[in-house]
């Protein structure tokens, strides 16, 4: 009934159809598994970054390397130039028992010297259709702080999610009731409607 040439296009467009069923269908799976949206996602970073040290012995400020927090949406990821501050060449340079610079360090000198940034792997990743202001969370009618959210970060060697970060952990945070001193209008702790975090 229909030509050769007719016969071969519907095979391949039918072809392509399922190709890009099965390959959306994967990704979609892939983007929703709960390794990577779930508490405990907790991947191995480029260069050993010991929180426990930094936050927890020495007593660093979350703000002294994720400075963007309070001024605007992302927290920021420091520059290879801010850890350079400590580990420059003949400051802080932890040695190994044999005294040689330790493995993490040796990494953070490479990315140093080819002036690359270090790849981080975002632990804490929110979907992209969801808006969310680091800023906003952090002011004094918020009152909330950093470990709030990301746990206690100053005790983890290797960091990793703690909070689902799913709408409902934070709806149920919004919906808590609001502060002392809120006008008489506000009944949540922070907005609900969707408009607020889905713009």
């Amino acid at each position: 009934m229909f030509t050769r040439k007719f016969d071969r296009r519907v095979r391949v467009l039918v072809g392509v159809l399922a190709f890009s069923l099965v390959f959306g269908s994967s990704f979609g799976v892939y983007v929703l598994w709960g390794a990577n949206q779930e508490r405990g996602f907790q991947p191995e970073q480029p260069v050993y970054f010991p929180h426990s040290v930094m936050a927890g012995k020495h007593e660093m400020d979350c703000l002294y390397c994720h400075s963007q927090a309070e001024k605007g949406a992302q927290a920021g990821i420091p520059p290879v130039e801010l850890c350079m501050k400590c580990h420059a060449e003949g400051k802080i340079q932890p040695k190994d028992h044999r005294g040689e610079v330790k493995e993490s360090i040796a990494k953070l000198l490479e990315y140093w010297e080819k002036k690359e940034p270090i790849p981080w792997v975002k632990v804490h990743d929110l979907a992209d259709f969801v808006y969310f202001d680091h800023s906003r969370h952090l002011t004094e009618e918020a009152g909330l702080e950093c470990a709030d959210c990301h746990g206690d970060v100053e005790n983890m060697d290797r960091v990793e999610r703690v909070n689902s970060l799913k709408m409902g952990w934070c709806l149920d945070c919004h919906k808590e009731p609001p502060p002392d001193g809120a006008p008489a209008w506000q009944k949540t702790r922070a907005p609900i409607h969707c408009a607020a975090c889905h713009r």
